[in-house]
């Protein structure tokens, strides 16, 4: 995940080049021949930055951000995916051959501006976490319709909702998006004003404003799922629900939801020799669980043992503590896991580490390394079904 953004930061990241080829396709001039100057003089481009007019600062400032979000493993599957609906398939090989994050980013963004947007949103719905989604998976497998009209439909129809309810959301803007075999709509009606202080030049001032709130839709005809990011809005999300398979589905009606009843089995873990299913697609290295919850089945109230162990050295490090134990009678309601993926290049394998809970807890998202892992999972017998 990219670090928190700074001036220096950026200009050391980036290569001098590159911050050339942004201020000529911006049309901005500075004082600063970058095509000659020594690489990583932050201090020199820093001095050259602050000699432009505040607007430009800002603006560019505004644009180096968004470069630095992107600059992630994350950032860069999302431009990806927005490349392949694109059906560029030189791109991904294009961005394969520029060293560095940042570097791959700021190319992306002089040169395919078209898809920042639609990358931008999906790293977006990749970092909200898993708890924060509600989940349908009891929809007609009804395909999706998403002209211009349908989308307005659906703006307008969460427009109206919001204001009949909370008297807010007079104005609505909702994107859509594909990515693979899913459908995103980013939908943003209008909040309730606010007033904040803020700099205007070089002056303070306290200024009105009326932000927007987010709502994320991601369908699966496929899949026959709706999940839903509304938060704060939680009451909302069964006529969310409604309103977008009116809208968007072109059901006549949708009942009330019904629960996901899927549960995660996690009783194959417990077994010593057990191994995940993993295949050389998946590009993971290794497997571990680093981690066992375990839920007393006596007593009274609920009662829990964690057990972490360090497994460096040993992957079977947690069950030999468990076996020095004498734990009573008890359910694994938990696991964490340590996933350690083949090196690519002359870069260490990446690791992802998640918490797998009873009944269907994970916070793992739906794409890049994560959908392996989850195919992974599905593999070994654990995932929900």
């Amino acid at each position: 995940m990219a670090g928190q953004y700074s001036h220096k930061q950026f200009f050391r990241k980036v290569p001098n080049k590159q911050l050339a080829e942004y201020f000529l396709s911006k049309k901005i001039a500075v004082t600063l021949d970058l095509d000659t100057l020594k690489e990583n003089d932050v201090d020199a481009i820093f001095d050259a930055f602050n000699e432009l007019e505040e607007d430009q600062q800002g603006a560019i400032e505004a644009d180096f951000q968004d470069i630095n979000a992107l600059a992630c493993d994350a950032g860069i599957q999302a431009l990806n995916d927005e490349a392949e609906f694109h059906q560029d398939e030189e791109f991904s090989v294009e961005l394969a051959e520029i060293d560095g994050l940042h570097s791959k980013t700021m190319w992306a963004f002089i040169n395919k501006k078209e898809y920042w947007r639609g990358a931008s949103m999906f790293l977006r719905a990749d970092k909200v976490s898993y708890s924060y989604w509600k989940k349908r998976n009891d929809l007609p497998n009804a395909e999706p319709h998403v002209e211009d009209n349908d989308i307005e439909l659906l703006a307008n129809g969460i427009s109206a909702y919001f204001s009949k309810t909370e008297g807010r959301g007079k104005n609505c803007k909702v994107e859509p998006y594909r990515r693979h075999n899913k459908e995103y709509f980013f939908a943003y009606p209008e909040d309730y004003a606010q007033s904040g202080v803020e700099w205007v030049s070089d002056k303070l001032q306290t200024r009105a404003r009326h932000p927007a709130f987010e709502i994320i839709f991601v369908y699966s005809e496929e899949e026959g799922s709706l999940d839903i990011y509304a938060p704060r809005n939680t009451k909302a999300v069964k006529e969310l629900q409604k309103l977008f398979a009116t809208t968007i589905l072109k059901l006549p009606t949708l009942k009330d939801g019904k629960i996901d009843k899927r549960t995660y089995d996690l009783k194959p873990v417990t077994d010593k020799d057990f191994e995940f299913a993993t295949t050389p697609d998946m590009g993971i290295d290794t497997v571990s669980i680093t981690r066992l919850r375990l839920k007393l089945k006596q007593g009274t109230g609920l009662r829990r043992v964690t057990l972490d162990a360090n497994n460096a050295d040993n992957s079977q490090a947690v069950f030999d503590l468990l076996g020095e134990l004498k734990v009573p009678d008890y359910i694994v309601d938990q696991i964490g896991v340590l996933v350690v993926f083949e090196p690519v290049g002359n870069n260490r394998g990446q690791k992802q580490r998640f918490n797998i809970s009873y009944p269907n807890s994970c916070a793992l998202s739906y794409d890049g390394n994560d959908l392996k892992i989850r195919k992974m999972l599905a593999s070994s017998g654990l995932e929900p079904s």
